[in-house]
């Protein structure tokens, strides 16, 4: 029945139990000690404990940014031999997790003297998690990489708790106020002077974000990596101090500065210095026209260094961004001087991506590295030269100009692919002399009305004067034109060109100078085929007024095209017209045959539906 009832054989059978379960712990320990003696036999048993430290210490790190940076845990649930490999290991436990207060106190502890690795988001937390925090602050001496974002009311508590906070081992350092809060905005944080005051011998890579830091402090000596954004005018530094700090960084490799840079002299002025910066290898500044060119024009830049620019045009400059141009074009920065042996090594540009945002921004994006296969594919590496130009007059500015003068200043001689998008306004001599003559050139992609521009470039005919007998010309005559000593030939813009992708083009018949016609494009690839300078690959992406037959007409002209097969763009009656309705329905002579009102007279044998 499911109820234990006493009987005077109990005592026995509890024996006999008791002695059952005494020998089977008996066989689950020799069980598991042989096991471990197993495991001990095993090939990665034989690795040096120092050697497995190492590997774990790659789990750590891999699992440090991931939904689960505890996950590397399980490495010691595997052995005897493993978990105490790890807890005998203590810079394994020293990359904290603050969203398991808990756990983040315990590898505090298991850290033991170790350096700590301090990452901390408090924009949204909860009492545990702030004094797990400030626990792990308590050990600041072996702090050697620290990020706080959070409040500035909370940094401020977490950084004056103490008499006064130093991190003497600090290699990193990351302060960050939020824009904005769950509860609303936040002031920035000013870094307090008792704070942070002693050397930081060790210190190269420091990032503020709204955070207003003394410009003569000693973090700003010696570091390769500096990062400061969002700084109040008030706050900013003039520009002595700006270059007295980069004069204390002569290894600095990356400087990133957003809208902190201080505001320029009033009218033209030359610097009174130049700060030689011959390590940087990423310039990324946002800011107006005028603060930018007065940082480029008071250091140098290497060739080599990848640049990027946010600038916006004032209310002085308009759409004016030539001063930001005479940078780009100067491969030294704006004091170079060109020696005797000739000019330096510049990088080469390879692939160009333009982009309009409309109304009143454009972006310039160059890569030195040429895709070895398909030129289409998305880039996904940052780019070499990165421009975002943004204006606020845009009746007094256009955006071709702009785009002209940009490219003349970057080296695109040796241009391999162009991407052009929404530069309405680039026409047919600017696509010439801009493009044109690039003998490097093989594949372009242009989305937007300039596609029409771009199609009567690609007819155009060079004129060039050859001389027939270059030999029998006398020498005092070298340099004069003679009946019968020159001719003329002819030649092609764009020679070297074999893949042409067009999006977003609009083929509606007729005379107009936003649109491109079939019968446009169908007479450009034939005169370029007859003149030795065939397109051989021809994309068509979201095109409108493009039909089946068309693009079966163009197939004639061009080895390979490739349609996306997007039918749009045409009207209510051009749509009865061309053979199809918006339900699917095949049309005949403009007469739906699903329609129950169409009676052609016609003895069909077979079922429409």
């Amino acid at each position: 029945s499911g109820i234990d009832v006493a009987t005077p054989n109990d005592a026995p059978s509890d024996k006999a139990r008791c002695l059952i379960d005494q020998e089977l712990q008996r066989l689950e320990d020799t069980i598991r000690a042989l096991r471990s003696h197993r495991n001990v036999l095993a090939p990665i048993s034989q690795l040096p404990p120092e050697m497995l430290s190492k590997i774990f210490a790659y789990r750590v790190a891999e699992c440090a940014d991931s939904t689960n940076p505890l996950e590397w845990i399980r490495v010691t649930h595997v052995s005897r031999h493993w978990r105490a490999v790890a807890l005998d290991c203590p810079s394994l436990w020293g990359n904290l997790i603050f969203t398991r207060p808990r756990w983040s106190k315990e590898m505090l502890k298991r850290s033991k003297m170790a350096s700590l690795f301090v990452k901390a988001d408090l924009s949204c937390f909860t009492p545990r998690i702030f004094d797990a925090v400030r626990l792990a602050l308590l050990h600041a001496s072996r702090i050697q990489n620290l990020q706080l974002r959070a409040g500035s009311a909370n940094i401020e508590r977490l950084l004056t708790s103490g008499p006064s906070f130093q991190i003497p081992m600090i290699r990193s350092l990351s302060l960050s106020v939020p824009r904005s809060l769950r509860f609303g905005a936040d002031e920035d944080f000013t870094l307090p002077d008792t704070v942070l005051t002693e050397e930081t011998p060790y210190l190269r890579r420091l990032e503020l974000h709204r955070v207003i830091i003394n410009w003569d402090s000693q973090l700003l000596k010696g570091l390769t990596h500096l990062t400061i954004h969002d700084v109040t005018t008030s706050a900013r530094p003039t520009t002595d101090q700006l270059m007295n700090a980069l004069e204390r960084m002569p290894a600095i490799e990356v400087l990133d500065i957003q809208d902190a840079l201080p505001q320029p002299p009033d009218g033209p002025s030359s610097p009174d210095r130049i700060v030689n910066l011959p390590q940087l290898a990423l310039l990324s500044v946002t800011s107006t026209v005028p603060e930018c060119v007065n940082l480029v024009s008071c250091i140098t830049i290497p060739a080599s260094a990848r640049i990027h620019l946010s600038c916006s045009g004032t209310e002085t400059t308009g759409g004016d961004f030539s001063g930001v141009m005479r940078v780009i074009s100067n491969p030294r920065g704006a004091t170079y001087r060109q020696e005797k042996d000739g000019p330096p090594e510049r990088k080469v540009i390879r692939v160009l991506h333009i982009q309009h945002e409309v109304p009143i921004s454009l972006v310039v994006q160059g890569w030195t590295d040429a895709l070895a296969t398909d030129e289409a594919v998305p880039r996904v590496n940052a780019p070499d030269i990165q421009l975002h130009f943004s204006w606020h007059y845009p009746s007094q500015t256009t955006v071709e100009s702009i785009t002209a003068s940009v490219c003349k200043a970057i080296p695109i001689a040796r241009l391999r692919s162009l991407r052009m998008a929404y530069v309405d306004g680039f026409s047919t001599k600017m696509w010439m002399s801009t493009f044109g003559l690039l003998h490097k050139l093989h594949s372009m992609h242009v989305a937007g009305q300039s596609a029409h521009a771009l199609v009567a470039a690609l007819h155009e005919e060079i004129q060039i004067e050859t001389s027939t007998s270059p030999s029998a010309t006398p020498e005092g005559m070298k340099g004069i034109r003679r009946p019968g000593l020159c001719r003329k030939r002819s030649a092609v813009y764009f020679p070297q060109l074999k893949s042409l992708t067009m999006e977003d083009v609009s083929f509606v018949d007729g005379d107009t100078s936003a649109t491109t016609t079939l019968s446009d494009l169908q007479n450009c690839l034939v005169e370029r085929s007859e003149r030795k300078a065939e397109i051989q690959e021809l994309r068509l992406q979201e095109c409108s007024h493009l039909l089946e037959e068309d693009v079966k007409a163009l197939r004639n002209f061009v080895p390979s095209v490739d349609w996306d097969e997007i039918v749009q763009g045409f009207s209510e009656d051009e749509e009865s017209e061309y053979g199809f309705n918006d339900m699917g329905g095949y049309l005949f002579g403009g007469y739906d045959v699903y329609s129950e009102d169409l009676d052609l007279g016609l003895d069909l044998d077979f079922s429409i539906f």
